[in-house]
């Protein structure tokens, strides 16, 4: 996993359970050590994976994932946790489902920046793609 202290990347991308929406507890968390910039949407298509999404990365224009974007106060510290929620922390063994990679992201508004991400990496032959990418908890 890229050393997030490394990177001038500050802001992470979320499209699943991490969005302020779910109320789940790592949402809260992740809201309480971030700043919201808002919604935003990547380049990619978004695969219904169970209980949670995955999405994977794409260049053809229709293909967009919708999610929201956060800067991180700590990044170094964030991803820590953040890593080992999505399964590919140091601890847990390779193969991981996820890579953490810095991509472009657009703002509601249409700004860009550039943003973490966690990419699925495992094969989505099985999986439903979501055809609208945005992922509905309930």
């Amino acid at each position: 996993m890229p050393n997030p202290a490394s990177s001038p990347v500050a802001t992470l991308f979320v499209y699943g359970t991490l969005m302020r929406m779910t109320g789940q507890p790592m949402a809260r968390k992740l809201h309480g050590q971030s700043g919201y910039l808002g919604l935003a949407w990547v380049r990619g298509k978004l695969y219904s994976l169970g209980r949670y999404p995955g999405l994977v990365l794409s260049d053809a224009a229709p293909d967009r994932v919708h999610g929201e974007v956060v800067r991180l106060a700590n990044p170094a510290r964030c991803f820590d946790w953040i890593d080992a929620y999505e399964g590919c922390g140091r601890a847990d063994p390779e193969p991981h489902e996820y890579d953490r990679l810095i991509v472009p992201v657009t703002l509601r508004s249409g700004a860009r920046l550039d943003a973490w991400v966690y990419v699925y990496k495992k094969p989505v032959s099985r999986a439903r793609q979501i055809p609208d990418g945005r992922f509905y908890p309930f």
